[in-house]
C-alpha cells in the first residue's frame, strides 16, 4: 500500500469529504493546505477527527498573493516548507495550474527523489483562448511534461490539456463530490420527482453556492426583475455567503426588486434538501460546476451558461444556455419531465471516482 500526499492551495470541505474515501486503500493519506480565506471559494476546511486513523492534514503558514484569473478572482498561497514533507510519501497528487506557484519547485524535487507525481487540473473552459492563457500554458507545459500522470476534471479539460498543456498520459477523472449522503436519499429523491407539480404562475428558481462577482448572480437578479415586470411569476432563492453578498442585498433593497430571497449560508444537507425539493430549476449563471452537480444529485434539474467544462459531462445540451435571457423561452415543465435522474446518478456516483483514482495510483 502506498503513502499519498495531496497538495492543494486550500483543502475545502467538499474536496476533503471526497478524497478521504481513499484512506482504506492506502497506507497513509495526507493533505497539504494553507489557512485559506474566511469565506468564498477558498474557505478552508477546518481539520477534525475522521473515522480513518491514517488521515492527516498539514495546515501550512503561507504567503497570500492576490491574482486576477481569466474568469475568477483568486489567490496564490506560497508555502515552500512543503518540500520537507515529500520524502515521506510515495505518490504526490498536486492541484494543477491554479497552484503553479508551488508546483514549479514541488514537481522537480519530487521527481528528483523518485516520487510518482499526478497533476490534477480543470483545463480551460472559455471558448476563446486569451493571450494570458497562452502564456500560462507555456509556463505550465514543461512542468506537466515532468509529471507521471495527468488527471482532467472533464472531457473538455482532457482535450485541452492534451492539445495545449503538454499532457501525455491524461485520464478523465470527472470532478465530483462524495455521494454517500445521496445514496441514503435515493427513495426520497425519486418519490419527490414523482410527486412534483409545476405551477406556471409560480416559477421557483434556486442558486446555491459562493456569492462572488464571477458567478454573475447580479445579472440573474436583473433578468428576474425584468421578467417579473412583464408578468410577475418568477422567484429566486439565493443560498450562500461570500464577498459579494452585501452588495447584492443592498442592490435588491435599493431597487425594490421583488421575488428575491437571500438565506445566507446553509451547510446542513438536511436543511438544504427542502429548498431543492421545492424548486423548479437550479440556475448557474456564471463560473462554476459543482453547484450544478449538487443540484442534480438532489434531483433538481439545472440550467447554465458555459461554466467550467464539467457541465458538458453532467448535462444534456438542451440544459445549457447560449445566453442568460434564453430562460424566458424555456419550457420548464418539459425540461423537468425530460430529466433522467437514474441515468445521471449511475454515471456520477463518487465510488467510480475513487475506484478510478485507485487504479491510476497503482498503475
Amino acid at each position: 500500500m502506498k503513502k499519498v500526499l495531496i497538495v492543494q492551495r486550500v483543502i475545502t470541505n467538499y474536496r476533503f469529504e471526497l478524497l478521504k474515501e481513499l484512506a482504506p486503500f492506502v497506507e497513509q493519506l495526507s493533505f497539504v493546505t494553507s489557512q485559506g480565506n474566511t469565506q468564498g471559494t477558498l474557505k478552508s476546511y477546518k481539520p477534525k477527527n475522521t473515522k480513518y486513523n491514517n488521515v492527516k492534514i498539514y495546515t501550512l503558514n503561507a504567503l497570500k498573493l492576490g491574482y486576477k484569473g481569466d474568469s475568477r478572482s483568486t489567490f496564490l498561497f506560497f508555502y515552500p516548507q512543503v518540500l520537507k514533507l515529500l520524502k515521506d510519501y510515495d505518490v504526490i497528487i498536486i492541484e494543477g495550474t491554479t497552484n503553479l506557484l508551488n508546483n514549479i519547485f514541488i514537481i522537480p524535487y519530487a521527481i528528483l527523489i523518485g516520487k510518482k507525481v499526478l497533476w490534477w487540473d480543470a483545463g480551460y473552459s472559455l471558448e476563446k483562448r486569451t493571450f494570458k492563457r497562452k502564456i500560462i500554458d507555456i509556463l505550465v507545459y514543461p512542468f506537466i511534461r515532468m509529471t507521471n500522470v495527468q488527471l482532467a476534471y472533464s472531457t473538455k479539460a482532457k482535450k485541452y490539456m492534451k492539445k495545449y498543456m503538454g499532457a501525455k498520459n491524461c485520464h478523465l477523472l470527472l470532478n465530483t463530490i462524495n455521494t454517500k449522503y445521496f445514496d441514503s436519499l435515493q427513495n426520497e429523491i425519486k418519490n419527490n420527482l414523482k410527486k412534483y407539480k409545476f405551477y406556471k404562475d409560480n416559477i421557483k428558481f434556486l442558486y446555491v453556492g459562493v456569492i462572488e462577482k464571477r458567478k454573475k448572480i447580479l445579472e440573474l437578479i436583473q433578468l428576474i426583475d425584468k421578467m417579473n415586470q412583464e408578468s410577475y411569476k418568477y422567484s429566486l432563492t439565493i443560498i450562500g455567503e461570500g464577498e459579494y453578498l452585501n452588495f447584492l442585498q443592498e442592490y435588491v433593497q435599493k431597487n425594490k426588486i421583488v421575488g428575491i430571497k437571500f438565506t445566507g449560508a446553509i451547510y446542513e444537507k438536511s436543511k438544504l434538501k427542502s429548498y431543492y425539493f421545492k424548486s423548479d430549476l437550479f440556475i448557474l449563471p456564471g463560473d462554476g460546476g459543482l453547484g450544478i452537480l449538487q443540484s442534480l444529485l438532489y434531483g433538481l434539474p439545472s440550467i447554465c451558461l458555459a461554466a467550467d467544462g464539467t457541465e458538458e459531462d453532467y448535462m444534456e445540451s438542451k440544459f445549457i444556455l447560449n445566453k442568460l435571457e434564453d430562460i424566458k423561452d424555456m419550457d420548464i415543465k418539459v425540461l423537468r419531465e425530460s430529466f433522467d435522474y437514474n441515468k445521471f446518478y449511475i454515471k456520477i456516483n463518487s465510488k467510480l471516482f475513487i475506484n478510478k483514482l485507485i487504479k491510476v495510483l497503482n498503475d
